[in-house]
């Protein structure tokens, strides 16, 4: 009888088919096994099922997978709440496709993960467009009352999809950030972690639809957070609507440097400093900085 994997990976895909393509050769080339892999796409007429046939020709990528299927679905968080349905890991985790592991990194994952199994365990991501590297982004968990953890950087328990719910299918674009908010509720523990995990890729909805992800965030402010929040996001969405980009690019940097000095965007910056300087020769890894 095949043991339940340590980890679920989760993968949804719509029309994607190159992106599709990175995500998996990104998860065979791990070193670490003790995983399975979810796709879930959402009847790709690009060729996308031709790219998930083709890897399923590998035999050892084959065994890890447990389920995909090629059918419609209401969008992104309904599909990724067809994944966890169908996943049986200890820790859940979603990489959609397009967004790339980098080398080794469940395997250096591993030991946080078995070390804080109550936890949800997050890192940093490196943000791309194009295949062009933006920006290294990871908030910490005490700021998801104006931002969220990245969730191609963040594995949940399974468990606390079982005790909390699923996604919340209303929303079509912060649905990750309002289920984080419902965890810090209910006093989850959230544990950063100095790696950059993963490469990921921007140029999908949820950075391209502004005025929806402003709505949404107001929504959530709403629900969890105070009145000084909620008069930060509409503030924040007239920035965007009445000044010039220059101006909202500055104010967005005057921030930034605010979140630093109270310490909430990168947690223990000095320690990640000691771990890259002393890793800098190694190249199998990403460290966040």
């Amino acid at each position: 009888m095949k043991t339940k994997p340590f980890l679920s990976i989760i993968t949804i895909n719509y029309n994607n088919k190159d992106g599709l393509k990175k995500t998996i050769e990104s998860v065979v080339g791990q070193n670490w096994d003790d995983y399975e892999h979810i796709i879930i796409d959402g009847g790709s007429t690009d060729g996308s099922v031709e790219v998930i046939k083709e890897a399923l020709e590998n035999d050892v990528y084959a065994s890890h997978v447990s389920y995909w299927c090629s059918e419609k679905d209401g969008g992104i968080y309904p599909a990724m709440n067809k994944g966890i349905r169908h996943a049986s890991g200890e820790f859940v985790y979603m990489l959609n496709s397009g967004d790339a592991l980098y080398p080794n990194m469940l395997s250096l994952l591993s030991p946080y993960l078995q070390q804080h199994k109550d936890a949800v365990v997050y890192g940093a991501v490196d943000c791309s467009v194009g295949g062009s590297f933006v920006r290294t982004a990871c908030f910490s968990a005490e700021c998801l009352d104006r931002a969220t953890i990245p969730h191609q950087a963040a594995f949940v328990p399974i468990s606390y999809h079982e005790r909390f719910g699923l996604y919340d299918e209303s929303y079509k674009i912060c649905g990750d950030r309002h289920f984080f908010c419902r965890l810090k509720k209910q006093n989850i523990s959230f544990v950063h972690v100095p790696l950059i995990v993963c490469d990921y890729d921007e140029s999908g909805i949820s950075t391209t639809s502004e005025r929806l992800t402003d709505r949404e965030n107001i929504r959530i402010s709403h629900l969890y957070f105070s009145q000084r929040n909620r008069i930060f996001f509409v503030l924040k969405k007239l920035a965007k609507l009445m000044l010039p980009g220059f101006v909202v690019l500055l104010l967005r940097r005057i921030v930034k440097v605010k979140r630093i000095q109270r310490g909430g965007v990168l947690l223990h910056s000095i320690k990640l400093k000691i771990c890259l300087d002393s890793l800098q020769n190694r190249e199998d890894v990403r460290f966040a900085a």
